[in-house]
C-alpha cells in the first residue's frame, strides 16, 4: 500500500481491478473456451473438463508472467505456456483452440469491468439515497446561488443538491443502455475472422459468451469505441462528483462558512489548530481532473492501424483500471461527505443579507413591471441599486425612489420570493431519484 492509498485510492476497488484478478479472468476465458468447444464437439469433453479443473485449481502471480510480458509484449503467451505444464500431453493442443492473445485479454478486461460495475452502481445508488435525504431534510432552506463566482440570487439549498444528484441519475440510465454493448465477449482469432475455427467460429463465440454469462458480439479487436464510451462514462461520474466537491469547497470557506465537511475532527493542519480542511472534497476535485485527462488519453485508442495495433491497445492496460479505481474512490469519499455534511442554515441567511438586498434586484424588476413598463422598472431598480450603501438597503432605496408604488419592499424582497419554480424542480427531481432507486431495489 502506498502512502496516499487510503486517500486517493480504494482497497476494495483495487482488488477488483488488480493484475491478480485480471489473470483469474484470463484463466476463466480459457476454461470457458474449452467448455464451449467441447459443447460443439470440436474438442473432447474429457479434455475440456481436464482444462477446466486445472485452471480452477491454480493461480499465477503477475511476477510469474512479467519476464514473458517484457519479451513478448503481452502476458498471454507465457500464461498459456505455464498452463500447458499443468495439463497432460494429450490435452495441451486443445487449449486456446482458435483464439488469439487479444481475445483473452479483452474478454478478461470485460469480466473485470462487469465486476467493477456492481460495486460502482451500488455506490451510486447509495449516494443518491444520501442526497435524497439531504434534499428532504433541508427542503426550502435558502442559500446564496453563485454565478461566475459572484452572488446571484437566493435559491433553496436543496436545488444545489439536485444539481449533484441528477447527473448521477442520468449516468445510471446511460450505464443500463451501455451495458448491452460493453458486457460482451471478444473472440476473433488471429485477425478477427475466426479463420482457425472455420464455419463454426461464430457458434463457438456464442457458446463462449454463454459460458461466461456475457453477450455475444461480432469480433471487435480493433474497434475500441465501446471501451472509450465506458471510460468517458467513468469521467462523467467522477466529474459529477468533482462538481459536488467544488461546491462544498466554496461553501466551506471561512468567509462563507455554510457547511462543515469534517465535523468529526478530520482535515487537521500541522501548523493551524483551528482549521478543518475539507480534504475529501479536495480529493473529489483532484480525481475528477485526473480522470478527465485519462479519458482524453484513452480516446487515442480509437486510432487503430489494421486489425490489431499494440501502440493503441496498450493505452487501456493501465489507465482503464486506474480510471475505475479513481471513480470508485471518488464515490467512497462522496458517500462519507454526504453522510456527515453539516449545514449552517443561519449562516446561509446571513450571506444572503450581505449585499443589503442587491441580490433581489431581479425580483424587484419583476414586481415593478406590474405597475409600469419593464424598461422603466429596470431603469428604476438600477438607480435604486446605485443608492444602496451601508446605511441604505435596496428595500429602503426603492421606497424612496418610487413612493407612488405603495409596496412593503422589506416584506416582498425575501429569499423565498426568488425561488420561482424551484419547488416544482425539486419535486420532479426527487421523483426521478425515487423512481431509479425503486427500480434498483
Amino acid at each position: 500500500m502506498t502512502l496516499y492509498a487510503a486517500y486517493l485510492s480504494d482497497e476494495e476497488m483495487e482488488g477488483v481491478c488488480s493484475e491478480e484478478q485480471l489473470i483469474r479472468h484470463m484463466l476463466r476465458f480459457e476454461a470457458g473456451l474449452a467448455l464451449a468447444e467441447a459443447r460443439l464437439g470440436l474438442i473432447p469433453e474429457a479434455a475440456a473438463q481436464t482444462i477446466q479443473r486445472a485452471l480452477s485449481a491454480t493461480e499465477f502471480s503477475p511476477a510469474e508472467l512479467a519476464a514473458g510480458t517484457l519479451q513478448n509484449g503481452i502476458p498471454t503467451i507465457t500464461l498459456l505456456s505455464r498452463i500447458k505444464e499443468l495439463l497432460p500431453a494429450d490435452v495441451r493442443n486443445y487449449l486456446h483452440l482458435g483464439a488469439t492473445s487479444q481475445d483473452v485479454q479483452d474478454t478478461a478486461q470485460v469480466l473485470m469491468i462487469r465486476e467493477a460495475l456492481v460495486l460502482l452502481e451500488t455506490r451510486i445508488l447509495h449516494l443518491l439515497r444520501n442526497l435524497l435525504a439531504l434534499i428532504e431534510r433541508h427542503g426550502t432552506v435558502p442559500c446564496m446561488a453563485h454565478t461566475r463566482w459572484q452572488q446571484a440570487t437566493p435559491i433553496p439549498f436543496s436545488l444545489r443538491v439536485v444539481n449533484w444528484a441528477m447527473p448521477l441519475v442520468r449516468s445510471l440510465e446511460r450505464l443500463q443502455e451501455m451495458k448491452r454493448r460493453l458486457l460482451v465477449v471478444q473472440l476473433g482469432g488471429a485477425s478477427g475472422s475466426l479463420a482457425a475455427l472455420g464455419d463454426t467460429g461464430y457458434q463457438v463465440l456464442e457458446a463462449l459468451a454463454d459460458e461466461l454469462k456475457l453477450a455475444p458480439s461480432l469480433p471487435w479487436h480493433a474497434q475500441r469505441d465501446t471501451m472509450v464510451e465506458f471510460t468517458t462514462w467513468l469521467a462523467l461520474v467522477s466529474g459529477t462528483l468533482g462538481k459536488m466537491g467544488a461546491d462544498i469547497l466554496l461553501m466551506a470557506q471561512t468567509e462563507v462558512g455554510e457547511v462543515v465537511e469534517n465535523a468529526e475532527g478530520g482535515g487537521k493542519s500541522s501548523a493551524m489548530p483551528h482549521k478543518s480542511n475539507p480534504v475529501l472534497s479536495e480529493a473529489l476535485v483532484a480525481l475528477a481532473r485526473i480522470n478527465a485527462n485519462l479519458s482524453a488519453l484513452l480516446m487515442q485508442s480509437l486510432v487503430q492501424t489494421g486489425e490489431r495495433d499494440g501502440t493503441a491497445w496498450m493505452l487501456e492496460w493501465q489507465h482503464l483500471s486506474q480510471m475505475i479505481i479513481n471513480t470508485g474512490t471518488a464515490l467512497k469519499h462522496a458517500l462519507t461527505i454526504s453522510t456527515g455534511l453539516q449545514i449552517d442554515r443561519e449562516r446561509m441567511r446571513q450571506n444572503i443579507a450581505l449585499t443589503r438586498g442587491l441580490v433581489y434586484a431581479e425580483q424587484a424588476v419583476v414586481i415593478l413591471s406590474d405597475y409600469m413598463p419593464k424598461s422603466r422598472a429596470t431603469t428604476l431598480v438600477n438607480q435604486a441599486c446605485g443608492r444602496v450603501s451601508t446605511e441604505t438597503g435596496l428595500a429602503q432605496a426603492l421606497t424612496q425612489l418610487v413612493p407612488e408604488v405603495k409596496l412593503d419592499w422589506s416584506e416582498l424582497l425575501q429569499p423565498e420570493a426568488c425561488f420561482g419554480s424551484s419547488g416544482s424542480i425539486i419535486q420532479q427531481a426527487t421523483a426521478r431519484i425515487k423512481d431509479i432507486l425503486t427500480v434498483k431495489e
